[in-house]
């Protein structure tokens, strides 16, 4: 079930990130806590942050190239997201 959720809002943009907080939660910090981004954003989690790095193999099944619409769009890409959100913990509330 939190699965499903993480995705679902992966996919519109109102997960637990940067943008999300920049946006709806302005009193909240809004940059990575891996220290090279200002502000969290969906494409950083996915193919740049360094703490979900060791993850990533699991989109790249899925996208060589780790396109958002490869991963956020198609069943292989969803099914590889879902792996990933459940082992790195991504778009979860810190």
């Amino acid at each position: 079930r939190h699965t499903h959720t993480r995705i679902i809002q992966a996919i519109t943009g109102h997960a637990f990130v940067g943008t999300y907080y920049h946006l709806f939660l302005p009193d909240l910090p809004s940059s990575c806590p891996c220290g090279t981004s200002d502000i969290q954003f969906r494409l950083h989690i996915l193919s740049e942050c360094p703490l979900y790095e060791e993850h990533c193999h699991l989109l790249l099944a899925a996208s060589q190239d780790l396109s958002p619409s490869a991963i956020l769009r198609t069943h292989k890409g969803l099914t590889a997201l879902a792996k990933f959100i459940d082992t790195s913990n991504a778009f979860g509330k810190s």
